[in-house]
């Protein structure tokens, strides 16, 4: 396949599962409180789709083909991405014994979501900072 036919299939997986997971939460909602979430949800979701191929025309028109990895980004990003899975799992795994060994037998969700956003923030901005290195 080219690559043109991978980064078209790949968007309408991406934007596919976007709906998918709106539409499961406005159901997770319920119909009477999250029914009308549905338009500002597909809208966002091709304003968000709009805005990335405009940006990617205009980054091609700028830059020409230069790409945007070459080998010592893509050996900086798997270096960073591994010391990143280990430092989290084990930091994670530390954090929970510590607090098991307090007494700390329940954790609520809303910490765990907060704790996983945490991570999701740490990730993606080493990985920035990486891919500019």
């Amino acid at each position: 396949m080219k690559n043109r036919t991978l980064f078209i299939l790949g968007m309408i997986f991406i934007v596919g599962c976007i709906l998918f997971g709106g539409f499961l939460g406005i159901y997770i909602i319920g119909e009477e409180t999250g029914g009308y979430m549905a338009i500002p949800m597909i809208v966002g979701t091709l304003l968000g789709v709009l805005i990335t191929w405009l940006i990617t025309k205009w980054s091609k028109r700028r830059n020409g083909n230069v790409p945007n990895f070459d080998e010592r980004s893509i050996i900086l990003m798997k270096r960073y991405l591994m010391i990143v899975l280990y430092v989290l799992l084990i930091g994670s795994g530390a954090t929970l014994l510590i607090l098991y060994s307090m007494g700390v037998y329940f954790i609520e969700t809303g910490m765990l979501i907060v704790c996983l956003m945490t991570f999701y923030f740490i990730i993606g901005v080493g990985a920035f900072i990486t891919k500019r290195l």
